[in-house]
């Protein structure tokens, strides 16, 4: 958790500076598929490893590009229009990406906040969105960024995405301003696991950071601030912060929360730290499935990147009993399944 203060880069890096020596695999959870068959109230127990790979790509990825489009913001945003066929191209070798597209002014201007494209994978008509900023309005200083970002994070954000909002602007925000707080407007963005990239046309504690607003929205989503960006070289600044954003990570974990009523999954406790993907890395876990009652069970558990959901695993649980399409155990059936599942190298045990 640290805002990472970087200044400009020149905008002929937009492309060039995008450079990544990783290889070209996937992160990966082993082993892929486990099914087990269960009485009810026993459990068992595997080991499971999830492999962060040196490749800089992940699984589904949404990036949601939030601009202050008042008047002093001309430059910045005619840097965007410029570079954004090459922006989304390079972007889009992430993962499965989806972008979304939105603006913000202030109380008095034609509008506040607009969503000018939600979430979509067409690049056109990413284009077509950015292509509505103009710079206008303004007014006073502060502008609307707490009420636009809060806004932005309830999108129509993949759930298990990997969520990066690219903010940019040279004004803190009103706070409060109709009804959002930097308080709430964080509190959003933390529940829906969006990592806010905040570039900053002007210095550190001015601009969007005047106060260190920005730098405490950053911090607190696990994203980074980039002060003193010029305004013509912005796009080059989102492409740096977009790339930060998906070849660091902090956390590593296992999602069991597709598991059905009829089973109950407990896993061992996610990775934290500060991690980056230069380097290849395996993370062990293990995970207990407990039968409830009976069924047949057929659901994923995921490898997670700081939420994102970047590996499956298919699982299938059959819980003995009378259930509907559930066999019943002939004599000596349970001491047969226990044989085997000694023999994969799990533990099960009567709960």
């Amino acid at each position: 958790m640290y805002c990472k203060v970087m200044k400009a880069v020149a905008a002929s890096a937009l492309v060039a500076g995008l450079g990544w020596a990783g290889t070209a695999s996937a992160d990966s959870i082993s082993p892929e598929t486990f099914s087990a068959t269960l009485a009810a109230g026993e459990s068992v127990t595997i080991n499971k490893t999830v492999t962060v790979s040196q490749a800089l790509t992940t699984g589904q990825v949404d990036i949601f590009f939030l601009a202050d489009t008042t008047g002093s913001m001309g430059s910045a945003i005619n840097s965007v229009r410029n570079a954004a066929a090459s922006l989304l191209a390079t972007t889009s070798t992430y993962g499965s990406v989806q972008w979304a597209v939105g603006e913000y002014r202030d109380v008095g201007d034609a509008f506040v906040y607009r969503l000018n494209q939600q979430f979509t994978s067409t690049q056109s008509a990413v284009t077509t969105g950015i292509n509505q900023w103009t710079a206008s309005g303004g007014g006073d200083i502060p502008e609307a960024n707490l009420y636009g970002l809060e806004q932005a994070a309830g999108a129509n954000w993949r759930e298990g995405s990997t969520k990066i909002l690219v903010w940019f602007g040279d004004a803190p925000g009103h706070d409060p301003r109709l009804g959002v707080s930097e308080v709430s407007a964080t509190q959003a963005l933390v529940d829906a696991g969006i990592k806010v990239q905040a570039i900053n046309t002007l210095g550190a504690n001015q601009g969007i950071d005047a106060g260190g607003q920005a730098g405490r929205i950053a911090a607190a989503t696990d994203g980074n601030l980039f002060n003193g960006v010029n305004q013509a070289a912005v796009a080059a600044a989102i492409a740096d912060a977009i790339e930060t954003a998906v070849s660091s990570y902090s956390s590593v974990c296992l999602d069991a929360s597709e598991a059905p009523a009829g089973v109950s999954v407990t896993t061992s406790a996610c990775y934290t730290g500060a991690f980056d993907r230069e380097i290849e890395r395996e993370f062990d876990f293990t995970i207990t499935f407990t039968a409830e009652s009976p069924g047949t069970y057929a659901f994923n558990t995921y490898g997670t990147v700081d939420g994102g959901r970047v590996a499956t695993e298919a699982d299938r649980i059959v819980v003995l009993g009378d259930g509907p399409g559930t066999p019943v155990p002939l004599p000596g059936t349970l001491l047969l399944l226990g044989a085997g599942l000694a023999a994969l190298g799990v533990r099960r045990r009567a709960a």
